[in-house]
């Protein structure tokens, strides 16, 4: 009976410690310190719940319709006319598909932790227009129909 017991809580300890130290960024599961303070994520009020972590923002990306970007700025520079016409569909096999008439590029996602910060990061083909969007989108905030990311200056905001 007693290493049953002992056998119990080791397992028990290897368990906690597997959840708390896992470096799959795909499975973690903490709360986002670096959340703006001034987001509506922080309102105790807010009806959106917040993206606390990576599972939580790819869940609403890809439960997410008619997805378009509102607003884009790199490098100091208004691009959001270059993308604003486009609708992006993400997938939860990690593709993503842009798609402006009939026209359609195939791209990937993945939303990840990084350095204690959620993170989305897309990748286009290098001979499309949204090459330009490829980047390590670090999460800023969310409220009930957008997504602000931030990357070095350069902003994104997606809404839905």
């Amino acid at each position: 009976m007693k290493r049953i017991t002992i056998f119990y809580l080791m397992t028990l300890l290897l368990s906690a410690c597997s959840l708390t130290e896992d470096n799959n960024p795909q499975t973690l599961k903490e709360t986002n310190p670096q959340l703006n303070e001034n987001s509506n994520d922080q309102n105790p009020n807010n009806s959106n719940p917040p993206a606390n972590n990576s599972d939580d923002l790819r869940s609403i990306l890809t439960n997410a319709s008619n997805v378009r970007i509102i607003s884009f700025i790199e490098d100091s520079k208004d691009k959001t006319a270059q993308f604003s016409s486009y609708r992006f569909s993400f997938n939860t096999d990690g593709t993503v598909v842009a798609s402006l008439n009939d026209y359609r590029v195939n791209g990937t996602f993945r939303v990840f932790r990084d350095d204690g910060r959620i993170e989305l990061e897309m990748n286009f083909p290098a001979n499309s227009a949204l090459q330009e969007l490829d980047d390590d989108w670090y999460f800023i905030s969310r409220t009930s129909n957008t997504l602000t990311f931030e990357d070095s200056g350069d902003r994104i905001v997606f809404e839905f």
